[in-house]
């Protein structure tokens, strides 16, 4: 009888072993806690270039410059290099610290540029 009982407790030892990873708490390494993360919100998340604040100025600045959108057959995303026809422009004057990028309209889309590489960083829209 003693015997069965620690093989069934054995046995579900064993079964709830893989719960466990599950309750394990996520977010912030290193002891740091989710608060202090939370507080920093000028840090562009995602390795981002731009914070959730300069996207919207961006993407209002843009809207009232009404630039044209460039039409271009390679794929725009994070990475790309946009060929050098494509026009960029200067980011408005209240997002500082930010004077080796420039933005395009590509194919309908709001895209943070390196300025000397047309090198796509972030799609703002």
């Amino acid at each position: 009888m003693t015997k069965n009982i620690v093989s069934l407790g054995a046995i579900l030892a064993i079964l709830a072993l893989p719960m466990t990873a599950y309750a394990q708490p996520t977010g912030a390494a290193s002891g740091a806690s989710t608060e202090a993360v939370a507080k920093t919100p000028e840090a562009p998340a995602n390795g981002a270039v731009l914070t959730a604040e300069q996207r919207v100025k961006i993407q209002q600045y843009v809207s009232k410059e009404k630039r044209p959108s460039i039409k271009v057959q390679e794929n725009v995303a994070v990475g790309a290099i946009l060929p050098g026809a494509v026009e960029l422009y200067p980011l408005p004057a209240e997002i500082s610290g930010k004077s080796d990028y420039r933005y395009a309209i590509v194919n309908e889309h709001t895209v943070l540029v390196e300025a000397k590489t047309h090198k796509v960083t972030q799609i703002v829209n």
